[in-house]
């Protein structure tokens, strides 16, 4: 296992050094070639398929917020030139990344009105973020970090990581159809292996500045901490851990997903050679996604600490960190910090992005499209109370020009706006 001291100052190389900007990239929401990946925006669309059948061996779509990197000036011409910057600036910084990656999917069409689809998905979602504070690419000591906030009010942060593998059961049908247009709804039953989670939190960290001479120290005056992550990284500490170690103490758990999506004909140039799921001015849906959560049993080595002993300063975290090797070194290490120092419990909850989802796509003609597509999420990540997830993408614009065999498209899209709350 990694040291857990370059663990942590990895923690604060990525949290407290950089700043960078959001990218995403939704391109086929509400498009009419989407196949067996339109579950993963709206239940009901596989059945609006242009396509009879369609098998999807493997995608993958990554999301990444961040004002922890940015690009900075570069020129060939000037060696004072930076291709990534870093800020040295007080403000709040967070990470936000999610992944899915869709290993199998099938979707077939029993009949013009009625559709299913299955699916293997493997999904993460990570969540990094802390109060306002300074921060800088040349910190490399707690002394150094403590100086630099010695006029911040209290340092506070947190960090919530969760990975399943979902099997997907899409069912999906015309519910009524009129020569101007049709409504259909959608089903999606997920049935989901939690394989890895975790979350960290600290709480009004404060300290006091003690000067002796020309030495300046920090005293730690209050703090909370609580960390966890899941028992089955204990299984594989082995030289040649399987995957049936790693998947013990795993478990299973449902979530759902299902919405409708209406089309409205283009009744002036109703052509019985154009297949009625292209011959649309407008396809508007909405969908609820991801009910549910995952539940993961806690490591022993997780805890809970308050309560900071006296005369701990940084020297003396410098000097107890410094030996720390493992997770379980780090526990022993913080209750010689900390005077209160107790179990998480059995099992911690990380719920799953519920969000709604609206999507309006309107057909220009002449195989030009443009997508309206904005997601509503139902929990904040910045609760401290629970542990939670929520996709980044408020809204995205997609202009597209797309056949049976090409596809062009140009997602315009603007992030969720990040908050700190407790």
């Amino acid at each position: 296992m990694k040291p857990v001291r370059g663990i942590i100052l990895w923690l604060l190389f990525i949290l407290f050094s950089y700043s960078a900007k959001a990218q995403s990239y939704h391109a086929i929401n509400g498009s009419p070639f989407a196949g067996s990946a339109g579950i993963r925006n709206n239940p009901a669309s596989p059945v609006n398929s242009v396509y009879r059948w369609d098998l999807n061996l493997f995608s993958l779509q990554v999301t990444q917020s961040t004002n922890t990197l940015a690009l900075g000036n570069f020129s060939l011409s000037s060696q004072d030139s930076t291709f990534l910057q870093f800020g040295n600036k007080y403000s709040s910084r967070f990470i936000h990344t999610n992944a899915d990656v869709d290993l199998l999917q099938f979707h077939y069409k029993l009949s013009d009105t009625k559709a299913l689809a299955v699916g293997l998905r493997a999904r993460t979602y990570n969540h990094i973020k802390t109060q306002p504070l300074w921060s800088s690419d040349n910190v490399y000591s707690f002394n150094e970090f403590f100086k630099m906030n010695r006029t911040t009010p209290y340092l506070e942060g947190f960090a919530i990581h969760t990975g399943w593998l979902e099997g997907n059961l899409n069912y999906s049908q015309v519910l009524s159809e009129t020569p101007s247009g049709k409504l259909s709804g959608g089903i999606t039953l997920q049935i989901m292996r939690g394989l890895s989670g975790g979350f960290g939190k600290v709480r009004r960290f404060t300290y006091q500045e003690l000067t002796k001479g020309t030495d300046t120290a920090y005293k730690l005056t209050n703090a909370y901490a609580i960390y966890g992550y899941s028992a089955n990284y204990d299984n594989t500490t082995s030289n040649n851990p399987t995957i049936k170690d790693f998947l013990r103490n795993t478990s299973t758990h449902l979530g759902l997903s299902f919405g409708v999506e209406y089309l409205v004909y283009d009744t002036e140039n109703d052509d019985p050679d154009i297949n009625k799921n292209l011959n649309y001015t407008w396809k508007i849906g909405a969908s609820i996604m991801d009910l549910g959560s995952n539940a993961y049993k806690a490591s022993t080595y997780s805890g809970e600490f308050s309560n900071v002993n006296p005369n701990i300063t940084d020297t003396v975290i410098a000097v107890k960190m410094r030996g720390v090797q493992s997770i379980n070194g780090l526990h022993d290490t913080l209750a010689t910090i900390f005077s209160t120092a107790s179990s998480i419990g059995e099992n911690f909850i990380i719920s799953n992005p519920t969000r709604l989802v609206i999507n309006v796509d309107r057909k220009l003609g002449n195989n030009f499209y443009v997508n309206a597509d904005l997601s509503l999420n139902f929990y904040s990540t910045s609760s401290y109370n629970k542990l939670r997830t929520r996709e980044l993408n408020l809204l995205t614009i997609t202009p597209r020009w797309e056949t049976l065999a090409w596809g062009a498209y140009l997602p315009i899209q603007y992030n969720t706006p990040v908050s700190y709350t407790h």
